[in-house]
């Protein structure tokens, strides 16, 4: 049974939402570099869509650990922390961008990027997830 599958339905409707959560990685020294980002539960996993050369890339190639939080916006007693390891996949097509950018009511993500813009999916596999 895969963490996400035995996880509460209020943590699982949260990551459903149209909210921002922090993306936390680790620098070479171990400390802690938190990003707000956008994101999409994709079934056990939860995807982010970056561009080429931002520090959490050169943090997670290093180390994949991670830990993603978010809470509810309506409910701010209520949040889910997932926590597991990323891997980085090349996203040519956009697609894991525009899947998000539609979660969050845009018809599409051309808009955030400049001509050239190289995006990468960022797929968290959860090791451990709590909230309330």
């Amino acid at each position: 049974m895969s963490v996400m599958s035995s996880a509460p339905e209020k943590l699982l409707a949260i990551l459903r939402g149209p909210h921002t959560g922090v993306l936390t990685t680790l620098f070479a020294d171990g400390s802690p570099q938190s990003t707000p980002v956008w994101f999409l539960l994709d079934g056990d996993d939860i995807v982010f869509s970056t561009t080429v050369g931002k520090q959490k890339l050169r943090n997670i190639a290093r180390d994949p650990r991670a830990t993603f939080a978010v809470y509810d916006p309506a409910n701010e007693m209520s949040y889910v922390e997932v926590r597991g390891t990323i891997t980085v996949d090349d996203d040519p097509t956009f697609d894991t961008r525009d899947r998000i950018v539609r979660k969050h009511g845009y018809a599409d993500g051309s808009s955030f990027d400049a001509p050239g813009t190289q995006r990468v999916t960022l797929r968290l596999t959860p090791t451990k997830i709590t909230g309330r």
